[in-house]
């Protein structure tokens, strides 16, 4: 059974298939974000199987090192080496080394890596929206709210020629806040508290334009 830890392990770089790193990326991306490390690994084992024993089959190179050498070694500390490997290594240095032939690819594989990288991403989509459900849920935007906010999108609808005019901003916001007053007494909206915070929020808005603009 493959660990997470040879996941983390693999030498993403050296996969050649796009699909593939996405997937491998994906992951660990996933595994990161995860506040419980244990429930995430036995939710997405069947994917971390699949992932890497596709790895292995298309891109060997990528997982080489993976058993010997730690992501978290500090690549600056050197490992002594031996008389023997010195000595070996003068006398092979100048000799082309013979390059590792990478595996042939076969329809069948091709297939396979397909089959296997859908059924990784339902899984991992899948893991995402159980998650999502988990998660405190914001309340949807007040009316008020949403009032508010097409207020202010009214505000950007200034042409850009005019965006620059400090008193083209000052009456458009002389405008807005007194169109979101009417609407809402004309909706009887009559929340003080809300109908103040809105208010300040749509000045308080303009104003940095202004002020921007002044000091321009």
């Amino acid at each position: 059974m493959t660990t997470i830890k040879d996941l983390l392990q693999l030498d993403q770089k050296k996969i050649d298939d796009p699909e593939l790193k996405k997937q491998v990326k994906n992951i660990i991306d996933e595994h990161k974000k995860a506040e419980d490390k244990e429930f995430f690994v036995k939710e997405l084992q069947s994917s971390i199987d699949t992932i890497y024993e596709l790895v292995k089959a298309s891109s060997p190179e990528a997982i080489d090192k993976s058993n010997t050498e730690s992501p978290c070694d500090d690549p600056d500390e050197q490992k002594p080496v031996s008389k023997d490997k010195k000595t070996k290594g003068k006398k092979t240095k100048g000799k082309k080394a013979a390059k590792k032939e990478k595996p042939k690819t076969t329809t069948a594989d091709t297939l396979e890596m397909s089959e296997g990288l859908k059924k990784c991403d339902r899984e991992l989509k899948a893991f995402r929206e159980e998650r999502r459900k988990l998660l405190p849920q914001k309340p949807p935007p007040t009316r008020y709210e949403r009032i508010k906010r097409h207020i202010l999108g009214l505000g950007k609808l200034i042409p850009p020629k005019l965006k620059d005019d400090l008193e083209t901003q000052k009456q458009t916001k002389k405008i807005l806040m007194k169109a979101h007053r009417d609407i809402l007494n004309n909706f009887k909206m009559t929340s003080l508290r809300s109908v103040k915070r809105d208010q300040k929020e749509i000045k308080e808005k303009f104003e940095k334009i202004e002020e921007k603009l002044e000091q321009e």
